[in-house]
């Protein structure tokens, strides 16, 4: 996918690596980040910025198991998939969850190898340092770079993380897998219907659905019928619980 050279997008993932827990220079992003459309995101701002690419990397190596592996196929088309199957990779043989290899099977090496990082010198001495000395976990991906270095001093541990974001706090408590979605949405926007839940979320109708008729019958969501329509909202007690979190 092409991507046109923005600051501001390339600012604003600076910022929201910060919120995810990467102890960058700077204030952390104001309101929610979404974590996987910013892996998507940086998949093309961090070969502008190398900093935000190696704050993905560390990330995902460190909070795999927070990653919503359907909701990232689901964005996939708008990622840089050479660079998105490197980071993917690199992590998993430095410690990632295996199930990531679903990831992997969505991703294409460049056809003909390219210098990741684009804002080299401009006598060229950069670029051709990294096609002389580039990684193999690079060359597969059909990218020349040689950083395999994390960020192991400069990212927050997991409590400090789920704090700055209610998200990943429900998924680290139930999994990162459509429930957690819904029942995040619903914390923050009461009184919605079904179809509209499934389009803010991307997931199709039919496994919204499903999710809601079972977690109504456990008394975790309330349905009134409003006219035709029936709008959704947590029970008032789970509600409380989920505000609570992390414990």
């Amino acid at each position: 996918m092409a991507w046109i050279y923005d600051r501001g997008v390339i600012d604003g993932c600076f910022d929201k690596w910060i919120r995810l827990g990467w102890a960058g220079t700077g204030e952390p992003f104001e309101g929610f980040v979404d974590p996987e459309l910013l892996i998507i995101e940086t998949t093309h701002a961090g070969r502008y910025e190398g900093r935000i690419l190696k704050a993905m990397l560390t990330w995902v190596r460190n909070f795999h198991d927070l990653i919503n592996v359907q909701r990232l196929l689901h964005l996939i088309d708008a990622a840089d998939t050479a660079v998105l199957g490197a980071v993917i990779d690199i992590a998993i043989q430095n410690g990632a969850d295996p199930r990531l290899k679903t990831v992997l099977k969505y991703c294409k090496p460049n056809d003909t190898a390219e210098v990741l990082f684009k804002n080299g010198d401009e006598f060229g001495v950069y670029d051709k340092n990294q096609k002389e000395f580039a990684r193999d976990e690079y060359l597969k991906w059909g990218l020349y770079c040689t950083m395999v270095e994390f960020y192991d001093d400069a990212m927050l541990d997991k409590k400090r993380v789920l704090k700055m974001n209610p998200l990943l706090a429900i998924r680290a408590l139930i999994g990162p897998n459509i429930r957690s979605e819904i029942l995040f949405a619903l914390l923050n926007s009461a009184r919605i219907h079904i179809k509209e839940l499934s389009r803010q979320l991307g997931y199709a109708y039919s496994p919204v659905y499903k999710e809601i008729m079972s977690m109504a019958s456990s008394g975790f969501i309330s349905i009134e019928k409003f006219g035709r329509v029936n709008v959704l909202s947590l029970s008032k007690g789970f509600a409380r619980y989920l505000s609570c979190l992390p414990v």
